[in-house]
């Protein structure tokens, strides 16, 4: 059974990943991956796929942070 997809977490996920300079395709995925986790689960059902567009995610993200500063 695969956990239901949280269209609030998605919506808000997007939104703070593209406001903080992640590109839209790489927020979109990201955020359906969060939406989609199973905290039964361990590391919360991600895939291997799902954990390596977490990752490219949380690089743009970072990045941003650092340009900002």
């Amino acid at each position: 059974m695969t956990s239901p997809f949280n269209e609030s977490l998605y919506n808000a996920s997007l939104q703070a990943l593209t406001d903080n300079g992640v590109p839209s395709e790489l927020a979109e995925k990201a955020s359906q991956v969060i939406a989609s986790d199973d905290p039964t689960k361990s590391d919360l059902g991600r895939s291997d796929c799902d954990r390596e567009i977490i990752n490219q995610t949380m690089n743009h993200y970072w990045q941003h942070q650092k340009e900002d500063k």
